[in-house]
């Protein structure tokens, strides 16, 4: 066995006697090479990138295989393609296996990997807020708390002082596009066939619902959540890097449960990718509550206003920014919200299937993440080996009654493979 630090090169050419005495360079053929290194050490939850250095194999197929794990013999394939993203939970040793085909021709190349444990343990949980802009809403200001002369940077500390660790506090969003943005201090793996993570909210359901046999709903005030990989490991989300989560109205709106509730109720049900909300910052505060108090327009030909109302007196606009306006964006989810006592007393907001924040209690199952359900901006599934960064916004645009804006709340966000936790995902 040769050195670790050694590269093996594997090299098989065909040359005819002409080509090696008589014929000029420029009639050589290029000979078929990879260099791979044989060994790799890794530090568990972190992505390897294997890469090796083709040349030639102008029609070569490449597969990726696992053969031995901690656990003993395995025989997955693990890509089909010639560079591969590792990443493992387990400490030991493991092997590869990359099999490389042209025309007839196969050549395998093992490779021996050795996982470690990080020298501090991970956390599960947040490590860092990086970005936090609230829409319009009745907790502005509030959650969490402004304080005059607050900047941005500031209010980004506080959201962190929140979220931050095991023991996270509510966070408001606000309305629709209102976000937050936040880190791990690790990849979170994205393994199959379970869900990885989850966004916690304070979503909880109905007590009293009145119509017979309602499907989940109650304060379900879901957040879209974007998902990135530092790919290029320059420790920043760069702008190339975010994909969306497709939870269930992604796939399908009709297959809410309470679509045809939603209808019925003269609820707006389209779902819309790239849309733009712009909020207006109020001439004067009122004192009291008032029907039109923050205008808003939408890039759909939409106008209206937010409403405030009796409970919260505090200004809704988020008061640290400059300017009469602010416009935010992402993709709408349709209206949940449904007065089902019929005299604006008793709203209920119903919950969406699957894939959204603050959709469901945060120790039901469905509050769980699949990171394998990320998609570009087109819709088109994408494959990533783990997540660094995380970006919630509220993806909803209503208003229901004395209850309010339908406003997204955020109170941390967990790895559930390092808390040991398996929630089967949901084969779409």
């Amino acid at each position: 066995m040769k050195n670790n630090n050694l590269l093996i090169k594997w090299l098989f050419a065909f040359l005819v006697l002409t080509n090696i005495v008589g014929c000029d360079d420029d009639d050589h053929p290029i000979p078929n090479e990879i260099t791979l290194k044989d060994s790799y050490s890794i530090i568990r939850s972190t992505v390897l990138s294997i890469k090796p250095e083709v040349t030639g194999y102008e029609n070569a197929s490449y597969k990726w295989y696992l053969t031995e794990t901690p656990k003993g013999a395995a025989d997955s394939l693990l890509n089909e393609t010639s560079e591969l993203t590792f990443i493992a939970l387990e400490t030991g040793n493991y092997k590869l296996k990359l099999e490389v085909t042209e025309d007839d021709n196969m050549e395998s190349f093992p490779v021996q990997l050795v996982v470690e444990k990080e020298e501090k343990d991970f956390s599960p949980y947040i490590s860092e807020v990086i970005d936090y802009l609230p829409g319009v809403g009745q907790f502005v200001n509030e959650l969490p708390k402004y304080e005059d002369g607050d900047t941005k940077e500031i209010m980004i500390k506080k959201a962190g002082e929140y979220l931050v660790g095991e023991a996270g506090s509510l966070v408001t969003l606000g309305g629709f596009g209102g976000y937050v943005t936040f880190r791990f201090d690790h990849t979170v793996a994205n393994l199959p066939g379970v869900r990885d993570f989850r966004v916690k909210g304070n979503a909880f359901l109905a007590a009293a619902n009145p119509r017979p046999n309602a499907p989940w709903g109650g304060s379900c005030e879901p957040g879209v959540i974007r998902v990135a990989y530092d790919k290029n490991k320059n420790n920043k989300p760069d702008a190339d890097e975010w994909y969306e989560i497709a939870g269930s109205s992604h796939e399908e709106v009709t297959k809410e449960p309470w679509y045809d509730f939603g209808v019925k109720n003269g609820n707006d049900m389209k779902f819309i990718r790239q849309f733009e909300i712009t909020y207006y910052r109020p001439k004067e505060e009122p004192e009291q509550p008032i029907d039109e108090y923050i205008r808003w327009e939408d890039n759909q030909g939409n106008s209206g206003y937010k409403v405030k109302n009796m409970f919260h007196k505090q200004s809704y606009f988020p008061a640290w920014i400059d300017g009469d306006s602010y416009t935010l964006s992402g993709t709408r989810l349709p209206q949940n919200g449904i007065d089902e006592s019929g005299m604006g007393n008793y709203f209920v907001c119903y919950g969406f299937r699957y894939g959204y924040v603050d959709n469901y209690p945060n120790n039901h199952d469905n509050s769980g993440i699949d990171i394998a359900w990320a998609v570009d901006a087109d819709g088109k599934q994408v494959h990533l080996p783990g997540i660094d960064f995380v970006s919630v916004y509220c993806g909803v645009n209503q208003e229901n009654g004395w209850l309010g804006e339908c406003s997204t709340e955020v109170s941390g966000a967990e790895d559930l493979h390092l808390l040991g936790k398996s929630i089967t995902t949901i084969d779409r």
